[in-house]
């Protein structure tokens, strides 16, 4: 497996290159890139921003707001979270499953102690609470899959950026 690192921290910059890299990389064998934004929620591709960010927030304490040509929810990243994205060539987006993903983060989190589960078809959470959410999209004979690993995440900021809906 390759490595691409994003030299930068700007979420625009970093959201594009993942569409780019998708687009053009058009490599033979995985690659793998860890990064990280500066605070800003990321929306995804059939998401209406309006309803899913306060926009009054992120306006006043400078979160960019970037949306992903994936699918799934908002998510809020900050330097205390972590990115990843895979970029792997596959002969048919039905041929992929979440988990095969997914697991790898999982093992590298019990490695270190931590225990960790998978909830759902792509979330990792950590005592009952999400800590890492997916995405992915194909394109051209290749599929993109990145995630988030909240690691030392501003919580309050996360929840302030985001119009969360809450559970009874």
């Amino acid at each position: 497996m390759q490595y691409i690192n994003y030299f930068n921290q700007d979420a625009y910059t970093n959201i594009a290159m993942d569409s780019w890299l998708l687009k053009n990389l058009k490599n033979d064998k995985p690659v793998f890139s860890l990064w990280q934004n500066k605070r800003a929620v990321i929306v995804g591709e059939n998401q209406n921003t309006f309803s899913e960010v306060n926009a009054d927030y992120v306006k006043d304490y400078d979160v960019q707001v970037v949306r992903r040509v994936s699918g799934g929810g908002a998510v809020y990243h900050d330097l205390g979270n972590i990115c990843f994205t895979f970029f792997v060539p596959v002969s048919s987006s039905a041929k992929v499953d979440f988990k095969q993903f997914v697991k790898p983060m999982a093992d590298a989190l019990e490695s270190l102690g931590i225990n960790v589960k998978i909830s759902g078809r792509n979330d990792l959470e950590i005592a009952g609470k999400k800590v890492s959410g997916n995405a992915q999209r194909y394109s051209g004979g290749y599929l993109m899959h990145h995630g988030t690993l909240l690691w030392d995440t501003d919580v309050d900021a996360m929840v302030r950026a985001l119009n969360v809906a809450l559970k009874d």
